[in-house]
């Protein structure tokens, strides 16, 4: 063989090695490349899965919120119905003519008691008059006297005895009488 024949055939032996290793090479770098779009894609359909649950979840959150501040203005508002009735009914009782208020504090007076001050409000001042008062004690045969001062509330009586106060305020008793039918109130109301 001839010089030139043999480095012919190095040459064209070390051009089949290349073309060898660069089949190899582009062989393993397509592989590398689909391996990495392969977890491109498994990236990208994790992250939106994860993107889609986040907003089912703000989505589920920001409904429950919405639902709850719903609720909570419903009950708000049920509440003022109820505070508007219960005010309406003191100023009923506010509003009575003076012979219904009078019969209404002396019916009062029988939860008194010998030795019991009858205080009133300035708003009954003339209605229920100390001459009531013992003409009533009389009848039940016992010691009562009206105060010379008014209580500080407006409309109903106290009555100061030995030790306890009763009291029998229009405001105490209107929020007495809430406490028993609020919730009956509610349903008829409500329901």
């Amino acid at each position: 063989m001839s010089k030139e024949a043999i480095i012919e055939k190095i040459i064209s032996d070390g051009q089949k090695k290349a073309d060898a290793i660069l089949l190899e090479a582009r062989e393993k770098a397509d592989e590398i490349l689909a391996n990495a779009a392969g977890e491109c894609k498994t990236y990208y359909d994790q992250s939106v899965y994860d993107m889609n649950k986040q907003v089912d979840d703000i989505l589920a959150r920001g409904k429950t919120v919405a639902e709850l501040d719903a609720k909570k203005l419903q009950l708000g508002a049920k509440a003022k119905i109820l505070d508007t009735v219960f005010s309406s009914a003191l100023d009923k009782l506010l509003a009575l003519d003076k012979k219904a208020l009078k019969e209404l504090l002396v019916g009062m007076l029988q939860n008194a008691e010998d030795g019991d001050v009858v205080i009133i409000s300035e708003n009954e001042k003339g209605i229920l008059t100390d001459k009531d008062v013992k003409d009533f004690a009389s009848k039940k045969g016992i010691k009562l006297s009206l105060s010379k001062e008014f209580g500080d509330f407006k409309g109903g009586l106290m009555l100061r005895g030995k030790g306890i106060d009763k009291n029998f305020t229009f405001e105490v008793e209107i929020a007495l009488l809430r406490d028993e039918i609020e919730m009956n109130i509610a349903k008829e109301l409500f329901a």
